[in-house]
């Protein structure tokens, strides 16, 4: 089974991306940053490559709301039929088109998937740090005992050092590479913020769903999946994850980075191949 996340930068046009995502052949595909103006492409072309189960949360918010961030919702489709609602709660006010809660009745039983899209610290504050905290609190509930699979972009972590240590964005890191908590984030405490983010990043495996990507490859292996240049530098971040439960074995992760360098996106997309 082969299921590919990928932000797709709210592009309106959707042809291109959509070629190169049905050409790698997925049976579930899990996108961010879907706006109710590219929705209607991405469900045909979906559709038309055999992935013909789509829902998506464009019709969540309202219609007063479709504007800023609130544009920006998650869309999942599916070669294999959905159930229904995987019956997770994410009280999240304002926000609930961030988040996409299915079950799919893949061959070897029920999957649950859940698609996530966090808004950035930098232009929402933090709205971004509730976001983190009900996705935990809603998945944590509910993933054991079945199939689960979480994945989007959640804009976090700020970066991973080789020994496995994961940097928020509520710790400084100073020239000499020391790591510390900061006092305050956005007027509020850099605790919750910290706990909010390395609930996700570290947490989660305490509920039997793991980083598929570094269960994999380990921390040796420098990934990123968004880059920018601040300042004269360029910053790398690995803000998209997959997380699976046990029973899903991994055959293959990895970060599909060519369509980020070929500018069809500002995201690299995020591929993982299980057997179920």
């Amino acid at each position: 089974m082969k299921l590919i996340s990928w932000n797709t930068n709210g592009r309106r046009s959707v042809e291109q991306q959509a070629r190169v995502l049905l050409a790698r052949l997925p049976d579930i595909v899990c996108l961010q940053e879907v706006t109710p103006r590219s929705v209607s492409g991405w469900i045909a072309a979906l559709e038309a490559g055999g992935l013909r189960h789509v829902r998506a949360t464009t019709s969540s918010a309202p219609s007063e709301m479709r504007d800023g961030p609130h544009r920006y919702c998650v869309l999942i489709g599916s070669r294999y039929p959905f159930r229904d609602q995987a019956n997770v709660s994410f009280p999240v006010p304002t926000w609930d088109e961030k988040v996409l809660s299915l079950l799919i009745d893949i061959p070897s039983g029920a999957l649950a998937v859940h698609t996530v899209h966090v808004p950035n610290g930098s232009a929402n504050g933090w709205a971004k740090a509730g976001v983190l905290e009900a996705v935990y609190a809603g998945v944590s509930r509910v993933c054991g005992g079945r199939h689960t699979v979480l994945c989007g972009d959640f804009n976090t972590p700020q970066c991973e050092l080789p020994s496995g240590e994961v940097v928020t964005w509520a710790q400084d890191v100073s020239e000499s590479g020391q790591v510390r908590l900061a006092r305050r984030v956005l007027g509020g405490c850099a605790a919750r913020w910290d706990a909010a983010e390395r609930n996700i990043l570290c947490g989660l495996q305490q509920t039997g769903l793991r980083d598929v990507f570094r269960s994999l490859h380990g921390y040796d292996v420098d990934a990123c999946s968004w880059v920018v240049r601040w300042k004269g530098e360029i910053r790398r971040r690995r803000f998209d994850h997959i997380f699976a439960s046990a029973g899903l074995k991994t055959t293959t992760c990895e970060y599909l980075t060519r369509w980020r360098e070929d500018g069809l996106s500002d995201h690299a997309a995020i591929e993982a191949v299980f057997k179920t």
